[in-house]
């Protein structure tokens, strides 16, 4: 039996997905940085640094966990 692993991407919550996809007109290549981590991370703690910088600029938190689904 295999296990699909889910990504960050697959968690993100609805407003901050809709959020990155009206920014994606204005900061096209941050946001495309910051949706190919959240496509190959599957854990928050795995995300490097800078792509959570990108993600705190974009999204206006201090807190990387509060973007993501709880699983």
């Amino acid at each position: 039996m295999t296990y699909k692993t889910i990504s960050l991407n697959d968690r993100l919550k609805p407003h901050y997905a809709d959020k990155l996809e009206k920014l994606n007109m204005e900061y096209p290549l941050l946001v495309g940085s910051v949706v190919d981590a959240l496509e190959s991370q599957s854990f928050v703690s795995d995300l490097k640094y800078k792509d959570v910088l990108e993600m705190n600029f974009l999204l206006n938190s201090n807190d990387p966990f509060v973007y993501f689904k709880e699983l």
